[in-house]
Parts: structure tokens; C-alpha cells; sequence
């Protein structure tokens, strides 16, 4: 049976930003096995009503958050529509050329979960050429896009549901991933102290980088428990409670087509 690929998208109150991106996707993308997700975390400016005019698997909810969010997404694909890798893409990020998802897919394949390279993240590049073959070895890393595979999942969990609002919730996880063996390496130096150097790759992704919604306090808060974290490599599911689980399956059961 070939590999299934999941491609989110996750958005918040930009209808315009999440369908322009929508449609780069859709024309970028070769591959036939692929689904394309969107998950909303409670817009309310029609998006949903756009998304169903695009006939893409849609879900959402209240407003939870990115880390929530990106949970909808992943669960979504990885869980419900058994898709074996998930691309995940903020929706100001696309892809800027044709087959771009065939390097994701292969560096999910290869090393479990691979980030964004971007120019802005050079100080922390430490070596290698951000390709499937050699990839960049960062210390910094971005939310802009990012591949997982079932595996690295199944081991690593998802997004910490306490993190709220915007920020740090990438990486945490991308933290807990690596210490889990997927999409990096902790680096010790002689000393004794460790370094996380995080897989990246160039991609063929463009990032717009459109206005967010986030709260300064909230950026603070989350920057908090991601330190408070850094250690706790265990795996998360996308809840912490059974509210929230019971919230969390509410929403899987609305999604647009249904597929519970």
C-alpha cells in the first residue's frame, strides 16, 4: 500500500491568508496519496464557510490556541484519515514550487520529523546544507512548517495542550521529539553541558509572515512552561483531562466531511 501524506494547515481569523495559502498547496502538490486538512481554532470571520466551498477536510472549535490547534490538525490526519507522515503548515507559509512535499515526506521518512530553515534563524545554524541528505543543524527553529512521522508521534505525542494563546509550544515539542530520537541530536560538549541542534530543511517554502494574534503576557506564560518542560520527554496526548478530552473528541465528530 503506498504512503498516505496528511498536509494541515492551521489558521485563526484569516480566511483570505489561509485560502490563498490552500491553493498554493493544492497546485504545488503532485503526490496522488495525499489529503489536505485545515484546522480552525474558532474564526470568526467565515472561514469555515470558505473552507467548504474548497471541499478540504475541516475542523474546529473554541479558541484554544496554536498548540490546541496544531493538535486538531494532526490528530485529524494521523488518527481519523490513518495518513502514515503530516505535513503541518502555519497559513501564512506555502510552498513556492511543484513536488515541494516530496523532500518533507522523505526527511519525515528518514528522520522522523524535520523543521523550517530561514534566513532568520541563521545564528543558530551550526552546519550542514538543509537538504534531505544533509540537513542543517540549528539550535534555533521556527513554527512555520514542519514534517512528522507516524512513528515520531506515536512516541513523542503532541503539542502540550497547557500551552494558551502564542508561542513556545514548537518548541517544546520539537524538543520532546528530539529527545526522543526524532528530528535532531543533543549535542554535549566537553564541559559536560548539552546543546539541541534540530534537523532543518530549505523546503521550497515561502513564509509571508501576516499579522498574528498573540498577547505579550501569554508569549511570557508559555515561554514559563516551556522552560519549566524542557526536561519532560514523556509522551503528550492532545488533552490533559477528561474534559478536555471529551472536548477535544466533541470536535473530531464534527469534522467537515465527517469521518466518525
Amino acid at each position: 500500500m503506498p504512503l498516505q501524506l496528511g498536509i494541515g494547515i492551521v489558521t485563526y481569523n484569516r480566511k483570505n491568508v489561509a485560502a490563498e495559502t490552500l491553493d498554493r498547496v493544492r497546485r504545488h502538490t503532485k503526490y496522488p496519496f495525499t489529503t489536505i486538512a485545515v484546522a480552525d481554532d474558532g474564526s470568526t470571520d467565515d472561514t469555515m464557510a470558505m473552507l467548504q466551498t474548497h471541499k478540504v477536510h475541516a475542523v474546529t472549535g473554541l479558541n484554544m490556541g496554536i498548540a490546541w490547534n496544531k493538535n486538531r490538525a494532526l490528530f485529524l490526519l494521523t488518527e481519523l484519515l490513518r495518513t502514515d507522515i503530516v505535513i503541518l503548515l502555519e497559513d501564512d507559509s506555502f510552498p513556492e514550487r511543484d513536488s515541494w512535499e516530496l523532500e518533507w515526506m522523505n526527511s519525515a521518512l528518514r528522520w522522523g520529523h524535520v523543521n523550517l530553515a530561514g534566513e532568520w534563524l541563521r545564528e543558530g545554524f551550526a552546519g550542514g546544507a538543509g537538504t534531505l541528505d544533509n540537513p542543517l543543524r540549528s539550535s534555533l527553529i521556527t513554527a512555520n512548517c514542519a514534517a512528522f512521522s507516524r512513528e515520531a508521534l506515536l512516541f513523542g505525542g503532541y503539542f502540550d495542550p497547557r500551552f494558551r494563546g502564542y508561542g513556545h509550544e514548537h518548541v517544546e515539542h520539537s524538543s520532546r521529539l528530539l529527545r526522543n530520537g526524532y528530528g535532531g541530536v543533543a549535542e554535549v560538549s566537553p564541559d559536560g553541558s548539552q546543546r539541541l541542534l534540530y534537523w532543518l530543511i530549505w523546503g521550497g517554502i515561502h513564509v509571508d509572515d501576516a499579522p498574528s494574534h498573540f498577547n505579550q503576557e501569554q508569549v511570557e506564560s508559555n515561554l514559563a512552561l516551556a522552560q519549566e518542560l524542557s526536561l519532560q520527554f514523556t509522551y503528550r496526548a492532545p488533552w490533559q483531562n477528561e474534559r478536555e478530552m471529551a472536548q477535544f473528541r466533541k470536535e473530531m465528530r464534527s469534522v467537515q466531511p465527517r469521518v466518525l
